[in-house]
C-alpha cells in the first residue's frame, strides 16, 4: 500500500522500529505487516559478529577497489552456487552509491521490500516479517538497494536490517562495492572479506591501498568506529578479473600481481561474453557460466564448509576461525 507507514511495537519500550513504504514507484509493492516484535536476543556463543543489539550475523563481505568489474554478479553467482549445496543464503545490497541487485538478477519488477524503504529508529526490524516481504530470486532472498527511488537512510536503519537477515539466513553474502560509507555498520565489524582485483596496473594499485586500509582498521579496532571504510577482516579470498582482450594488453600475469600484492590470488577469471549480454539485455542472471563454476567450486566449497551449522550445540562456524592462507588451485 503506497505511502503508509507500518509500526511495530517493540516489548517494554516506549517507542517503535518500522519499516517504512514511502514509495508507489512499483505496481503491487508489499510493506511489512503490522506485529510485535517477540523475538529475543539471540546469545553470542563462539560465533558471528554482534550488533549492539544483540543479533549475531554471519556472513562474507565482497569488496572491490575498482568499478565495473562484476562485484555484483559474482556475488549472486556464489550465492547460486551455495544454495546449490543446500546451504540457506541471503543476498544484502550495501552498495549505497550504486545498487540495483535486483535489476541485476532480473526481479526489478517482483514486489518487495527495497532498503531504501526501511526506518528503524530503534535500530530493531523483526526477522520473520522482513523476510515474508523481501523478493526472491532463484530461492534467494534479496534485499536490493534502489537509491535512485527512495531518500538517504541513518546507518541505523541499515545496520537494523542486516541483523535482520542474519535472523533467518545461514550466510549473508554482501555486496559492499568499495566499503565506503559502511564504518558505522556494527553488524560488519569483523566479518571475512572477499576481495575482486582488476588485473591491470591501476587496478592492481587501487586493490593494494585497499587492502593497506582494511589492514589499518583491523590494527586500530574500536577506536575507528567512525572511519568511512567498513571494519571488516583483511580478505580470506582474492578473485582476479583479467580485462576485456584486445590487441594492446591482455592484463597483469597473475604471478606479478600476487608479487605486487604481497599474497596470493586465489583464482583468476576471464570475462564472459555471454554472461555480461544476458545482463546488459535483461535478462538477469540466467545461470553460473561453466568455466566460472569449475574455476570457483574449491573456493565456494571452502566457505560452505565454513558456514555450516556444527554438531555440538548448533552453533554456526565462523567463517574467519576457520579460514587458511592457501591458495585456491
Amino acid at each position: 500500500m503506497a505511502g503508509t507507514v507500518q509500526q511495530f511495537d517493540l516489548p517494554r519500550s516506549s517507542g517503535s522500529g518500522r519499516v517504512q513504504d514511502g514509495g508507489a514507484d512499483r505496481p503491487g509493492q508489499s510493506t511489512l505487516s503490522d506485529r510485535r516484535i517477540a523475538s529475543q536476543d539471540a546469545g553470542i556463543g563462539r560465533s558471528g559478529s554482534r550488533t549492539e543489539y544483540g543479533s549475531v550475523v554471519t556472513g562474507l563481505v565482497f569488496l572491490s577497489a575498482s568499478g565495473g568489474l562484476g562485484l555484483t554478479t559474482m556475488t549472486a553467482l556464489m550465492a547460486k552456487q551455495l544454495r546449490g549445496m543446500n546451504l540457506s543464503c541471503a543476498l544484502v545490497d550495501l552498495d549505497l552509491d550504486g545498487g540495483g541487485m535486483d535489476v541485476l538478477v532480473g526481479i526489478e519488477g517482483a514486489p518487495g521490500m527495497r532498503l531504501g524503504r526501511i526506518r528503524a529508529p530503534l535500530g530493531r526490524v523483526d526477522p520473520q516479517a522482513l523476510h515474508e516481504e523481501l523478493p526472491v530470486w532463484d530461492g534467494i532472498p534479496v534485499l536490493s538497494n534502489d537509491p535512485w527511488s527512495a531518500p538517504p537512510q541513518g546507518w541505523w536503519d541499515v545496520d537494523a536490517a542486516v541483523s535482520a537477515m542474519a535472523g533467518f539466513a545461514d550466510l549473508l553474502l554482501i555486496d559492499a562495492g568499495r566499503g565506503r560509507d559502511l564504518g558505522n555498520l556494527r553488524s560488519l565489524r569483523g566479518l571475512p572479506s572477499l576481495l575482486m582485483v582488476d588485473m591491470t596496473v591501476l587496478g592492481l594499485a587501487r586493490a593494494k591501498a585497499l587492502l593497506h586500509a582494511l589492514s589499518g582498521c583491523r590494527s586500530a579496532g574500536d577506536r575507528d568506529q567512525d572511519s568511512p571504510l567498513i571494519a571488516c577482516r583483511p580478505p580470506m579470498a582474492v578473485i582476479g578479473m583479467m580485462p576485456t582482450q584486445h590487441w594492446i594488453s591482455h592484463g597483469i600475469d597473475p604471478e606479478q600481481a600476487e608479487e605486487f600484492l604481497g599474497r596470493s590470488v586465489d583464482v583468476v577469471l576471464n570475462p564472459q561474453p555471454k554472461l555480461s549480454a544476458s545482463i546488459l539485455d535483461g535478462r538477469g542472471l540466467e545461470r553460473v557460466p561453466r568455466a566460472y563454476a569449475r574455476a570457483l567450486h574449491p573456493l565456494v566449497e571452502r566457505i560452505a564448509g565454513m558456514a555450516t551449522v556444527s554438531g555440538r550445540g548448533g552453533e554456526p562456524i565462523l567463517l574467519h576461525e576457520s579460514i587458511r592462507s592457501g591458495a585456491v588451485k
